[in-house]
Formats: C-alpha cells, structure tokens, sequence
C-alpha cells in the first residue's frame, strides 16, 4: 500500500511540475512586433481605346512593418498548446503614381493608391522544446483595405490572402517573452480602372476618344523576418 502511495505521490509530483513548466505558454498574451518585409507581384497595363496596348513588368518594395498580437493559448497535451490569435498593424502605405506623354494623345496623370488597417486571424500549435523555449507554426488569413484617389476610377478590391509561418518563442521571464518568425503571404490579384480622354497636341481641340487604362497587381507575395515581444498575462 505504501509503496502504491508512494508511486502514485511521486506521479503526480511529476505531473505538477511539467504542467507548471508548459503553463508559461498556456493563457492569454498580448505583444508588438516589428518586420522587415518584401513584397514582389508582377505588375500588368492595359490600355484599350485608340492606342490599344499592354504593358508588363515586375515590381518589388522592401519595408519595415510593425503590428500588434493578440491570442489565447489553449493546452492541447503533454507539451504542446494551440493559440487562436490575430495581429493588427496600424500603419498605412501610400504608392503615388504619374504618367505624362507627350504628342497625338497628350495626356498627364496622377494616382496615389492606399492599403491600410491590415491584419491576420491565426491558428498556431506550439511544441515544448524545454521550459523556456518552444517551436510553433502558423496559418493564417489576411486582409487589407485598399484606395485609389481620383475620378472615373473603378476602385481595386480589398487584399485578401492566405499564409504561414514559423518560429521559436523564448521566455525572457515567468511573463514576458520573445519570438522569432519567418512569414509567407500571398494575396488575390487587383485590379484598378481609370478612364482617361485622348487630346490633340492643340489644348483646343476637340475630344478624340476616351481610353481605359486597367492596373493589375498579379498574386502579390510577402515575405517577412519577423520579432515579437509579448506579455503572457
């Protein structure tokens, strides 16, 4: 009997204390991060009316980003949990645009295209590696707003898109921690209308056509290194 007490005492002793060294990664959190990101999609023109051609070329930006992480961890077993979190990044960014030319069809314009109040919704299982460190991995979906100024403008879509990545998380102390993540998002194409009048080289003279010039964005992808530094509460 005393050794069936004991067994069971020494069980659960061990029980206690692996539950207690998990639970610094099961709770609720909170935590800001920063990125540098690259963002590459191929870029497409089309320009229908009397000078009908179309145009192609592959654009890319490096940027830094930063946004805000919240979550709850659930525990999911010996050594693991699974976080349902989102993150929300408050910056915007503005891309402004002119085309001018000269001749026939003189004309000059100007765009200034905006994304802004992005975010991710996510799901992230988390693996022990010891009681201080664990790995993780993630899937998430992501949205932005998207604008366009001017008139006779058909304005793009918002950006939606699917992504993963993953990581390590280290505890700093019982509450804070730090983690490192490499990220992948891809969006749905946009697309952009203007319509635009053709003049002649004369300022007076008559209008000669109205062209359409669509702006594609095709598959934009992201590619993040990213830092995070959090609170569990």
């Amino acid at each position: 009997m005393k050794k069936i007490l004991s067994t069971t005492a020494i069980a659960g002793s061990l029980c206690l204390l692996g539950t207690s060294a998990f639970a610094q990664f099961v709770g609720p959190y909170a935590g800001i991060s920063i990125s540098a990101a690259g963002v590459a999609t191929e870029a497409k023109k089309t320009t229908s009316g009397d000078d009908n051609n179309t145009a192609n070329a592959p654009a890319g930006v490096v940027t830094p980003l930063a946004a805000l992480d919240f979550g709850y961890s659930f525990g999911a077993g010996k050594g693991t949990s699974i976080a349902v979190g989102a993150t929300y990044n408050p910056m915007k960014a503005e891309f402004d645009g002119a085309e001018s030319s000269t001749g026939t069809n003189a004309r000059t314009s100007s765009r200034a295209f905006e994304v802004k109040d992005a975010y991710t919704v996510y799901i992230q299982p988390t693996f022990e590696i010891n009681k201080d460190a664990s790995f993780f991995v993630k899937a998430f979906y992501a949205h932005a707003d998207t604008s366009l100024s001017g008139t006779a403008v058909t304005k793009p879509g918002d950006l939606e898109g699917w992504g993963g990545s993953a990581g390590l998380r280290v505890m700093l102390t019982k509450d804070a921690f730090m983690q490192a993540e490499a990220a992948y998002t891809q969006y749905d194409s946009v697309t952009a209308s203007i319509v635009e009048t053709n003049r002649g080289s004369n300022l007076n003279a008559a209008v000669q056509s109205a062209v359409t010039r669509t702006y594609t964005a095709s598959k934009p992808e992201v590619v993040e290194g990213r830092i995070t530094l959090g609170f569990k509460f």
